[in-house]
């Protein structure tokens, strides 16, 4: 029982071998190839299609047999940690920081994959869209937290941007702050942020009330002129609550 159960076992390490890398790995002697194929195909398409629905820029910027090439790299080096498919994405950009090694690779990959998976994050993000208008209250002297459907991020590259036409090859010389959300129609929205509004969402996404994070960046800045550092500062605030991007601490 125990040798039929270790066989078994071995057989299966073997198809799952074989599906994985057809080109090195053989296939169990008790399968024909006929069915085999069938299981390569399948398993290979499914991967190919899930990367591409989630990467489109990136897999507009490689050859058909470059990418193919990329997506078997990845399924014969990666070990996945889940079998959920929506979790692929997540997966493939582990694979980038990991195991790919490539000089072809463009510079702004790896940013470019986590821009794109936030991207598909945020759209199947369990949160539902919430707003918490101001009722005649002075917006900097209020609490916020930010919405878990509204994510800052930083980057060397201008990722929003990229395209088959557009590939920056040395990063940007200031950081790209970019804010991602989803909004009320569950339509995923990029708003390009300056370094002093990124400073703002983060200070204010601390629990720093709205004076505070203002006093905070015209020291940072030493700005001449707090009161129009503060009119900016109320101006966006009352924006980002409008959008549902801020929203007010209980």
């Amino acid at each position: 029982m125990s040798h039929k159960a270790d066989s078994f076992k071995d057989t299966q390490y073997r198809f799952a071998a074989h599906i994985r890398d057809p080109e090195h790995e053989p296939a169990p002697d008790q399968v024909e190839d006929r069915r085999m194929a069938i299981y390569r195909d399948l398993f290979f398409n499914n991967i190919n299609g899930t990367l591409q629905n989630a990467f489109p820029v990136i897999r507009s910027l490689f050859s058909e047999d470059k990418w193919q090439i990329m997506v078997r790299d990845f399924m014969v080096k990666h070990q996945c940690k889940t079998p959920l498919f929506v979790e692929i994405a997540r997966e493939f950009m582990a694979y980038l920081d990991n195991e790919r090694l490539s000089d072809d690779d463009p510079p702004f990959l790896k940013e470019l994959a986590h821009y794109e998976w936030v991207e598909l994050a945020l759209s199947i993000h369990e949160a539902e869209f919430e707003r918490t208008p101001l009722a005649d209250e002075d917006c900097l002297s209020l609490q916020y937290r930010q919405s878990p459907l509204a994510w800052l991020l930083v980057y060397q590259f201008p990722v929003h941007q990229i395209s088959v036409d557009n590939q920056p090859q040395s990063p940007n010389d200031t950081p790209i702050c970019l804010l991602v959300l989803r909004d009320e129609d569950d339509q995923i929205k990029f708003i390009e942020l300056n370094p002093v509004s990124a400073r703002l969402m983060d200070l204010l996404s601390q629990g720093e009330i709205g004076e505070s994070a203002v006093a905070a960046i015209v020291n940072e800045m030493h700005h001449p002129q707090p009161e129009v550092v503060a009119a900016g500062a109320k101006k966006m605030i009352d924006d980002w609550l409008n959008r549902g991007i801020l929203l007010k601490r209980d």
